[in-house]
C-alpha cells in the first residue's frame, strides 16, 4: 500500500513538470527599427500581427546592454520606448503571450531601413 501511494505521488509530480514547447520566434516581417529623436537611441515598431496580439515583447540590444519591455495591442502592433542602439548592433527579440507561453528568441542585426536580418545570438 505504501509503495502504491509513493507511485501515485511520483506520477502526480511528474505530470506537473511536463516540458513546454516554446512559441515560434517573432514574425520579423512585422517588426522594424526607427531612429528616436535622441541621438544614439532607437525604437522598435510592430505592425499588426495576429500571432503577436496582446503579447509582452522583450527587446534587448546585446551590443549595448540596453533594452525595453513593452506590451502589444490587441492587433499585435506596438511602439517601444527609446533604447540605446545604432546600425549593425545585435538585438535579441522574444515575446510572451498572456498565458505566459514564451517564444523562441530571434537575433537580428539592427537596421534603420529595410528588412530585419536574422543573425546569431552571441
Amino acid at each position: 500500500m505504501r509503495s502504491l501511494r509513493l507511485l501515485a505521488l511520483l506520477a502526480l509530480l511528474g505530470g506537473c513538470n511536463t516540458p513546454s514547447i516554446p512559441l515560434p520566434p517573432p514574425v520579423l516581417g512585422a517588426l522594424g527599427f526607427q531612429q528616436a529623436p535622441m541621438a544614439g537611441m532607437v525604437v522598435m515598431q510592430g505592425q499588426p500581427e495576429v500571432s503577436h496580439a496582446s503579447s509582452r515583447f522583450f527587446i534587448f540590444n546585446m551590443s549595448r546592454g540596453d533594452g525595453v519591455i513593452t506590451t502589444a495591442r490587441e492587433d499585435g502592433s506596438f511602439t517601444t520606448s527609446p533604447f540605446a542602439g545604432s546600425e549593425g548592433d545585435t538585438v535579441e527579440i522574444s515575446y510572451e503571450r498572456p498565458d505566459t507561453t514564451h517564444s523562441e528568441a530571434a537575433c537580428v542585426s539592427l537596421r534603420l531601413s529595410g528588412m530585419l536580418l536574422r543573425g546569431p545570438c552571441r
